[in-house]
């Protein structure tokens, strides 16, 4: 007898099975290192689900939302990357009615000095389409850890502008004192190691250029205690 559930009958039952994707993913970020969850790990634990109740997912279309050159100045000399942020939809199918299916939006960001900016941001995107769309969990959560050891930054009195929105200090200064509470927070230090890795970015500079608004906002997290 032939599968009579829905595409949402179908995904609600991956959902259950799938809780958690192991992190084989070794990465060295300068003096700290860490496990992350790379594409690899999360289609290892998705596919053979997908088989079993007959969901097959992939990207239907990409389109590139904003692109760039980075340039930064080092001790070594000018130095350039390419920045790409692509939109991905991503598609889940009923195996057994194709015509049933749900699309989901997913936005990734990729920095590269050559030319792989556009494959990062396609993997980034991929990748977290399938975490959210199975609610998997990866233990990451910068809000259970991100307001600790601020001592060294001058948070001075909560302002905000014409707006309501807070009122932050120039990109620099945010850049400094997240790099100050990094350097006296091994904690810390890796939270930032893994947010320029899951931003393809290689360090808080490029991350400022790139997607400020993400400075910004573990800016404020961090800034929030006390």
């Amino acid at each position: 007898m032939a599968d009579q559930r829905n595409i949402f009958q179908r995904m609600s039952a991956i959902t259950s099975e799938i809780s958690t994707v192991a992190k084989n993913l070794s990465v060295d970020a300068g003096k700290s290192s860490y496990k992350a969850v790379g594409e690899a790990d999360v289609l290892a634990a998705v596919k053979p689900i997908e088989a079993k109740h007959g969901v097959y997912s992939y990207p239907v279309s990409r389109t590139i939302t904003d692109s760039g050159e980075m340039v930064s100045t080092t001790k070594y000399g000018e130095r350039k990357q390419l920045f790409m942020r692509v939109e991905t939809v991503y598609r889940f199918v009923n195996i057994d009615k194709p015509d049933e299916y749900i699309d989901i939006t997913t936005y990734g960001d990729g920095v590269d000095t050559q030319d792989k900016a556009p494959g990062k941001a396609m993997t980034y995107g991929d990748k977290y389409a399938l975490l959210k769309a199975y609610k998997i969990q990866t233990g990451d959560d910068p809000d259970q850890t991100a307001s600790e050891d601020l001592s060294g930054v001058n948070r001075g009195k909560k302002q905000h502008d014409r707006t309501g929105e807070p009122a932050y200090p120039p990109e620099e200064q945010m850049v400094e004192a997240l790099k100050v509470v990094a350097s006296k927070s091994e904690k810390v230090n890796g939270m930032i190691a893994k947010l320029l890795d899951a931003n393809g970015a290689r360090d808080l500079a490029e991350l400022a250029f790139a997607r400020p608004d993400i400075l910004k906002a573990w800016y404020q997290k961090l800034c929030q205690k006390g």
